[in-house]
């Protein structure tokens, strides 16, 4: 039995990951910070196999609770994120000091937690979500797109640090993917968006989750400190 930590499951693109991730026999936790009756569902759908965890990454307390009832994790997934967007001197403190926490401090400290019981096993897999917007300057993006490069700055030093110990730390960056707030984008300038992918259309949360559950499985045995694009190639314009 694996037992699989999941953040942010409630979003479009964590059920798509916690669907392609757990196997049978998993146990699954499940975090969301709303929309828990989404998360009851899917573990429902899944088997009932797993718990529902509704905790405030922001909220250091509960972000602490959270971290301790995971400390025997054998996969962890960290998607929890949280976006706000605008000219950087036009930006609330509060606002940048969200993404902060949630988006860069979260993960360290969920890291953190995971990576005792992982080397005493000698095996463990941890995937952290990234962003395109880590790479491609996003214009009302500086503070989310740094946070994510810092997501995978702190994957590539993981795995360098824990590889020989039998853990994978490796990171998958969606590209403009038809879930959450991209959809409002689309909206209005949907076929600038898709202009700027090869292939001519969004992708899929499934398609974020089938690459999310190559990186956990055994065909990912000799891949770590990757960070694996899921963007359609995203290659034209900023």
């Amino acid at each position: 039995m694996r037992r699989v930590v999941v953040t942010g499951a409630s979003s479009e693109i964590g059920l798509a990951i916690c669907r392609a991730v757990v196997r049978e026999g998993d146990r699954l936790t499940a975090h969301y910070r709303s929309h828990g009756d989404a998360v009851a569902k899917l573990i429902a759908e899944l088997g009932g196999a797993g718990e529902a965890v509704g905790a405030d990454f922001g909220n250091d307390g509960e972000l602490a609770d959270f971290c301790r009832r995971i400390a025997e994790t054998d996969v962890l997934v960290n998607v929890a994120a949280v976006t706000r967007t605008g000219l950087l001197p036009e930006m609330a403190d509060a606002d940048i000091r969200t993404m902060l926490a949630v988006n860069a401090a979260a993960p360290a400290m969920l890291c953190r937690a995971v990576l005792p019981g992982m080397v005493s096993r000698r095996s463990g897999c941890i995937v952290n979500i990234s962003s395109a917007a880590a790479r491609r300057g996003n214009p009302g993006q500086s503070v989310y797109a740094g946070t994510k490069g810092f997501m995978e700055a702190l994957t590539r030093a993981l795995a360098a640090e824990y590889g020989r110990r039998g853990i994978r730390v490796n990171c998958v960056s969606p590209g403009p993917i038809e879930a959450g707030s991209m959809k409002d984008l689309l909206a209005y300038a949907g076929d600038e968006v898709k202009g700027g992918v090869s292939l001519g259309r969004l992708g899929t949360p499934a398609e974020v989750g089938a690459a999310v559950a190559f990186l956990c499985g055994d065909g990912a045995s000799y891949i770590n400190g990757v960070c694996l694009s899921v963007d359609g190639g995203q290659m034209r314009g900023l």
